[in-house]
């Protein structure tokens, strides 16, 4: 029991001396709502389905041209000026026009424009990860269907345990109720000498039956009561 409860093995476990019944206040209708709202699994499955769309969009994205502009900035370190071989020869550092252009530009850092175009070449490629997203997306939608109808038939299958179960606990406390006023009628009979020790035993044994099938029967209700409430995620202000 402790570790269904995730606690150490040698912690103690407290039993109540009694326990009554739960409170739902959940009909059917109202609880099909809440599961189809919160219910995790369902979450997932959409979550899941949307995660495939997003997937499709982006393969049909990534199936067309890509243009990219953009700056391409460059770091030039100022050199010392190499004189040309005319210029060399001449002696005239002063006569070569180029070599007085490529001074002016030494050290200067320099600035590219960029354009790119980049064509996809395998686009069935891409038509095949669109289909595959396609498919994975109607996949998840069924399997949010087929869980919604699972989580409805356990749903109905649960409340039908339960009303069966509200039944037991009225008929088993009225049986209880006409057994205690039998046990008191017998024992005021036995006191009179009217019945025997064997019919009183026999009486409050029935009595002790009621009263065992009454808690059993609460005990079902909870249990019921407890699983339409995880099939709804549903909490108490008081766990919160």
């Amino acid at each position: 029991f402790n570790a269904l409860l995730n606690r150490p093995a040698d912690s103690e476990i407290i039993v109540p001396d009694s326990f009554g019944q739960i409170p739902f206040l959940f009909d059917t209708a109202s609880a099909m709502t809440r599961i189809i709202d919160q219910n995790p699994m369902l979450e997932m499955i959409s979550e899941e389905g949307l995660a495939y769309k997003a997937k499709a969009e982006m393969d049909r994205k990534m199936s067309y041209p890509m243009l990219g502009i953009g700056l391409q900035y460059i770091l030039i370190n100022k050199s010392k000026p190499v004189a040309s071989p005319m210029v060399a020869e001449s002696g005239d550092m002063s006569s070569d026009g180029t070599g007085n252009a490529m001074n002016s530009m030494n050290g200067k850092d320099m600035i590219m424009p960029m354009l790119s175009v980049s064509i996809p070449i395998y686009r069935n490629k891409y038509k095949a990860q669109q289909r595959e997203s396609s498919f994975c997306q109607q996949e998840s939608q069924e399997k949010y269907v087929n869980t919604l109808h699972t989580l409805e038939a356990e749903l109905y299958k649960t409340t039908h345990l339960l009303d069966d179960a509200s039944r037991k606990i009225v008929l088993y406390k009225k049986q209880s109720e006409l057994a205690q006023a039998t046990y008191h009628l017998i024992v005021q009979e036995f006191i009179s000498g009217k019945n025997d020790l064997t019919d009183v035993i026999q009486v409050q044994r029935q009595l002790l039956d009621y009263r065992l099938k009454t808690e059993e029967a609460i005990a079902d209700y909870n249990v019921m009561a407890a699983s339409i409430q995880k099939l709804i995620s549903f909490k108490d202000v008081e766990q919160q």
